[in-house]
């Protein structure tokens, strides 16, 4: 009975002794606050330019609660019209894509490092005691037996787990910079597609306008007209149906400006219905490249082909990991240990040094599956690498006969407006010498509309196309030619005498 009582009193003090270090444990780690953090740097981390607000207060030098607390979008510096170039600048400083892409970058940075500790030894130590219910020491009855022990583990040789594991770690670095071009790319296209969208529905708007304008002028004269008996009342309803339809129109082209500024305002991290004024750069230039140039591009510089080819490569060294559990496995341990009869335990101590070679002979195939089910990965890249040059091959070819055929609509559409509007003019100098219909007048009207309406649309479509083939190929091009790539970003083109 007096031992039942002794474990029950020791079982207690145990269970008291565990529940006052999980609450210790508890309050030293705590809990994550949903909130933005601040990421530390691995060592061995390359440097890392961040282009958001998000970025500087979380990731860059100056990282701190503060500059999480005091984040603020960044003015534009001046407050008259933005250009494209002002909006290129601006979105990127407050996009959250961009940002999840940097931060993306830094936890890679952190897996790889994770690989590179696996080469280094590992040290472990734990601290307990056991309560016998024999006396450990007869000499003084005590029941308890305190240990010390520390552990140092150096893996020799891990069938080149670890070596696969890095540099699947550094191709891990290399798809996450892929990815933050990737997402930029992606911003610039949506903040190209926002502002030559308001641009064209500004000029759908002013030519909505004018048609309105223009019928309501028409609908006066053939009030006019009829007033004095000159046409029929059918004239009169014919013009304020056809006025209707203008108005109509024009209420539906507001709204589509309405929207596409919204658009913009939200790349910019502004209120939907920020006045937002913007400058007119829908132009027309002649694009310097032809299609071979730009399917050599789009093959080697797209984010995507870049990406694809990463992950083959990762393919390959998932089928070493998976290889390394077929060999033995080596390692050196180191091991100390200090016992005792109480907590401070200076009893006696020793150490001993092993070497142990481990390999597992039979586990029923399971190693070999998971080799091959890495092989099957590996295949599904490289067709996922294959159909993404195809699919690339199409979107390049796609965007530049679209560019191409934009490019000659703008020419024609040019010549219809000049046309149309003199049509226009003559016919409604027709009609008030009552020697042309009304239904002349109002489909000379449609006539002029729709050709300022293709001709705007010529424009929209050709600036579009070229942002888009820009998207495509994952490079800038100019007048002059190809913009050269940035200083952190690598190229594989091999150069061709036809690209400037």
């Amino acid at each position: 009975m007096f031992r039942i009582r002794e474990s029950l009193k020791m079982f207690l003090v145990f269970g008291q002794v565990i529940f006052f270090m999980i609450l210790a444990a508890a309050f030293l780690v705590g809990c994550a606050d949903p909130v933005r953090h601040t990421v530390s740097r691995p060592l061995l981390a390359p440097p890392l330019e961040v282009e958001t607000i998000y970025g500087e207060a979380t990731l860059g030098e100056g990282r701190s609660k503060e500059a999480i607390d005091n984040i603020t979008v960044p003015n534009l510096p001046h407050d008259g019209p933005l250009t494209l170039e002002d909006c290129l600048t601006l979105a990127p400083k407050v996009s959250s894509s961009i940002d999840s892409a940097d931060q993306e970058f830094v936890g890679a940075m952190w897996n790889r490092w994770t690989a590179i500790t696996n080469f280094l030894p590992q040290v472990g130590m734990s601290y307990g005691v056991t309560h016998y219910d024999e006396p450990v020491n007869p000499f003084d009855g005590s029941h308890d037996a305190w240990r010390w022990t520390t552990t140092v583990s150096q893996p020799i040789f891990t069938g080149g787990r670890n070596l696969a594991s890095y540099l699947l770690g550094q191709l891990g670095i290399s798809a996450a910079d892929i990815k933050r071009v990737q997402a930029k790319e992606d911003l610039l296209l949506a903040v190209k597609q926002a502002f030559y969208g308001i641009l064209a529905s500004e000029k759908a708007l002013a030519v909505a306008k004018t048609a309105v304008v223009n019928l309501s002028s028409h609908l006066n004269v053939a009030r006019n007209f009829f007033d004095v008996g000159m046409v029929p009342q059918n004239q009169v309803l014919e013009a304020e149906v056809e006025l209707a339809k203008a108005q109509q129109e024009q209420t539906n082209r507001q709204r589509d400006l309405t929207v596409n500024k919204a658009r913009l305002n939200i790349l910019l991290r502004r209120a939907v219905d920020y006045p937002i004024k913007i400058k007119d750069e829908l132009g027309h230039s002649k694009f310097p490249l032809n299609l071979a140039d730009c399917l050599l591009v789009g093959l080697t510089d797209n984010p995507e082909i870049q990406l694809a080819k990463v992950g083959v490569e990762s393919g390959a060294k998932e089928v070493d990991v998976a290889r390394s559990a077929l060999y033995p496995q080596v390692n050196v341990n180191y091991n100390t240990n200090a016992l005792g009869e109480t907590g401070s335990v200076n009893d006696s101590s020793n150490w001993n040094m092993s070497a142990t070679a481990q390999i597992n002979l039979w586990d029923w195939g399971k190693n070999k599956a998971n080799v091959e089910v890495s092989k099957v990965r590996l295949n599904q890249a490289i067709d996922t690498l294959d159909s993404l040059e195809n699919n690339i091959k199409l979107e390049v070819t796609t965007n530049y006969e679209n560019l191409v055929t934009a490019d000659k609509n703008i020419s024609v559409a040019r010549k219809a407006v000049t046309a149309a509007a003199e049509d226009l003019r003559m016919v409604t100098e027709r009609y008030q010498e009552q020697v042309a219909t009304n239904t002349e007048v109002l489909d000379a009207q449609t006539r002029y509309s729709e050709a300022q309406y293709e001709y705007y649309s010529a424009l929209y479509n050709y600036n579009l196309s070229w942002a888009a083939i820009e998207r495509t190929m994952g490079r800038r091009v100019t007048t002059q030619g190809l913009v050269d790539l940035p200083s952190n970003r690598q190229s594989f083109v091999t150069p061709n005498p036809n690209i400037p």
